[in-house]
């Protein structure tokens, strides 16, 4: 025995744990940033590449490769195209977490699964949903106070978006964009909101957190501390509009529970009516794949089974309580 009482033994073991989790951190972030040979292929300034992935009975799922002038490299998406006969008129782009890539989705959370059995029961008008590519170099999230304007938001509300309008031939129209992420793809939607709310006209943000220095819609912006080299800073708006329908989710036992608490009470506090979705889980795929069924309704339900305009609040049940915005007993 030690002189603190506990067995050397149980130390060791206790130190062999530690090792062992920090190694699978590591070796997870170090998939999600490993490039396929296919990513690294170069491609020619205005160069599209688009790839038929998987063709299935209600949708197919294509890869688009452009290169983007912001990130002065290829980066690439996923879409899924449902097999409708008349031209989609919708697009929800959808982001993935910081160790993820954009297949995590459709692996872990068997988007294109959900998303085709709400289309054949007629629950959600047929859309694009887009998965963009946002990951980022490590040294992005350790330094990220010196990024006032981030590179993801060039990347994903303009690059990503002007390739998917081109491409597939869906007009910008407020009402039909959407934006949605999970944990930093939810950060990452929350400032794309913000800063272009003339473009889209619901977001949604699922186990995340934000930056307090962020003015939100309703919230006059303050003096800037720092512009960056082209006089931006984190109150720069690019494309003002009205407030977006607004969704927000998160587990009980999340580790960003209190913030989405907090961000809940502060879009409260602002008036800005909101979905509020607290359901049993963590910081989890099966956690985020309780609710995916509700995020889906939310941006692209018909008026019977999702919120049609910024005028009506249809509720439905995702195993917990919703609200649009008011505190129920508990809160």
């Amino acid at each position: 025995m030690t002189h603190s009482g506990i067995h050397p033994g149980i130390t060791a073991i206790v130190a062999v744990v530690i090792v062992l989790l920090t190694c699978c951190f590591l070796l997870t972030g170090c998939r999600s940033q490993k490039k396929e040979a296919w990513e690294i292929a170069p491609l020619k300034g205005d160069q599209i590449e688009r790839v038929r992935l998987e063709d299935l009975p209600a949708l197919c799922i294509e890869r688009v490769r452009f290169y983007s002038r912001e990130m002065r490299k290829p980066r690439f998406f996923l879409v899924l195209i449902p097999k409708t006969q008349a031209p989609v008129g919708r697009v929800l782009i959808l982001n993935h977490g910081w160790s993820d890539r954009p297949e995590s989705m459709l692996a872990a959370l068997k988007l294109d699964q959900v998303y085709a059995a709400l289309l054949s029961e007629r629950k959600v008008h047929p859309a694009l949903p887009v998965l963009p590519d946002v990951r980022f170099p490590d040294s992005y999230r350790r330094n990220s106070e010196d990024y006032l304007f981030p590179q993801y938001l060039i990347l994903v509300a303009e690059e990503v978006s002007r390739t998917v309008s081109m491409q597939y031939q869906v007009p910008f129209s407020r009402d039909s964009w959407g934006i949605g992420g999970f944990s930093f793809g939810g950060y990452l939607s929350l400032d794309v909101g913000r800063r272009y709310a003339g473009r889209f006209g619901s977001v949604s943000a699922v186990s995340t957190f934000y930056d307090t220095e962020w003015p939100f819609w309703s919230e006059t912006a303050p003096p800037p501390r720092k512009l960056d080299s082209q006089r931006r800073s984190k109150q720069t708006i690019v494309e003002p509009g009205p407030v977006p329908r607004l969704f927000l989710a998160c587990g009980t036992i999340d580790r960003f529970y209190p913030t989405m608490v907090e961000l809940h009470q502060k879009f409260q506090k602002l008036g800005l009516i909101h979905q509020w979705s607290v359901v049993p889980g963590g910081h989890t795929w099966s956690c985020w794949a309780s609710v995916l069924d509700g995020i889906l309704r939310f941006h692209l339900g018909t008026p019977r089974n999702g919120i049609e305009g910024p005028g009506e609040q249809h509720l439905w049940h995702i195993d917990a309580h919703i609200s649009t915005g008011r505190s129920l007993p508990g809160d």
